[in-house]
């Protein structure tokens, strides 16, 4: 078992928006780190009330552009100006996000000069291992999440990058996959060469069974699924039942709720 590890689960909803969960934001503890994954709001009051993790936190991975992702990253920045933040905080994102998300947060009267600390917006290199310091690193995976769900839109602008990933943090034996969003479960495979402490994936844009499938072979010892979709969100029992039938090999499966935190 991986010690030292904790994950605080802020906001494990769909982009569907519900009363009773949040968007995508995690928190994950590792090596005296404090690492946010995903930006999804309410996050700055779901950090802010975990007493000193909002000014603590180092790093933060955007898997991708879409708003339950990304759309609680201005409040954050205003969070931590207003709290006196002084340390550099950075975050890593898809390229394409950086320009215009640093014209939104202008725009939003929030230059930061005067923000009070400094921001390194890094954009992720597919298949690249970033090192954060502390012996983690991080690696992002590009999947297909975004060209199978924007680019069939009407009015999609067929020549913009949209480019989402599924993350690979690492830190001695400890190894942690948010699969982020995904066009298939097929694109965990990439990562089921080696075994995996937790596996963090969502469970909106594909089937349980597909999933099931995807992950027959893997060695993985916590399954946790978030991001359910509407006709899973109401069966968790069920869905939790079914994935320990078909995965045997998994030691535990887990679906948790928004301000659950595990310990490894």
């Amino acid at each position: 078992m991986v010690q030292n590890m904790t994950v605080s689960f802020l906001g494990t909803g769909s982009g569907a928006p519900t009363a009773d969960r949040f968007f995508s934001s995690t928190i994950l503890h590792l090596a005296e780190r404090h690492l946010l994954v995903d930006a999804g709001e309410p996050c700055v009051h779901l950090l802010k009330d975990r007493g000193d993790v909002l000014q603590e936190t180092s790093t933060i991975l955007i898997t991708h552009g879409h708003v339950d992702h990304i759309g609680g990253l201005p409040a954050l920045l205003q969070g931590c100006k207003l709290s006196g933040r002084s340390a550099l905080l950075e975050v890593y994102l898809p390229e394409e996000m950086i320009a215009p998300l640093r014209a939104w947060i202008s725009a939003l009267y929030l230059p930061e000069e005067g923000l009070g600390f400094p921001v390194n917006w890094i954009g992720w290199k597919n298949g690249v291992q970033s090192d954060l310091g502390d012996e983690i690193t991080v690696t992002a995976h590009r999947n297909g999440h975004l060209d199978s769900c924007y680019r069939q839109r009407p009015g999609a602008d067929s020549s913009r990058p949209c480019d989402s990933y599924s993350l690979e943090v690492e830190s001695g034996d400890c190894r942690v996959i948010f699969s982020g969003d995904l066009a298939s479960p097929q694109e965990l495979s990439p990562f089921l060469d080696r075994p995996i402490q937790l596996l963090i994936t969502e469970l909106a844009h594909f089937t349980l069974g597909e999933l099931a499938d995807a992950l027959q072979n893997a060695s993985v010892e916590t399954l946790c699924l978030v991001h359910l979709a509407d006709e899973y969100a109401g069966e968790r029992s069920e869905v939790k039942m079914q994935m320990e039938e078909l995965l045997p090999k998994i030691n535990d499966v887990i679906l948790p709720e928004d301000g659950e935190v595990l310990d490894f």
